[in-house]
């Protein structure tokens, strides 16, 4: 194969300095032929369906498409363009996607329970204790503040 490519580029280039040579317009013609065969030939690399390579053929028809499920797409575009439908189905469906919902203040003490049970188990890392002591020590400030506010804002008994 790259022989027979190797002797026509040879033959091509034979022509192209006869031709310059002579100066004989009509010797030009099959050059401008062939720079345009050329031209649609690399033009014909991409599908015309989904924009992938092609791989060209040295001879032969040139390929529009990359496979047959890009040609059999093509095709169905085509026939349902002719008959004024269009191709592609629109589906309509409810896609929920889950949100994260803030815990209510009776969610908490189950919450801290399985924290609890969590660290029991091992199943927290020792690489996230650091943090997660700084967060249970901000929580126990807050609330020895709170029973400090509280206990003063209560009601005396006499």
């Amino acid at each position: 194969m790259r022989f027979e490519a190797q002797r026509q580029e040879a033959l091509l280039q034979a022509r192209r300095s006869s031709a310059s040579q002579s100066g004989d317009p009509a010797a030009d013609a099959p050059q401008a032929a062939e720079s345009a065969a050329r031209a649609r030939r690399h033009a014909a690399s991409t599908c015309g369906w989904c924009g992938g390579p092609i791989r060209v053929r040295a001879t032969g028809r040139l390929p529009k498409w990359c496979s047959a499920s890009c040609r059999q797409r093509a095709w169905e575009q085509t026939r349902a363009a002719a008959s004024g439908r269009s191709a592609v189905q629109i589906v309509e469906r409810r896609v929920e996607t889950p949100v994260a919902i803030p815990p209510t203040r009776s969610d908490w003490p189950r919450l801290l329970g399985e924290l609890v049970t969590q660290l029991d188990t091992g199943r927290i890392y020792n690489r996230d204790l650091d943090e997660m002591s700084a967060a249970l020590i901000a929580i126990s400030a807050s609330m020895t503040r709170r029973l400090y506010i509280r206990s003063r804002t209560a009601p005396r008994a006499h």
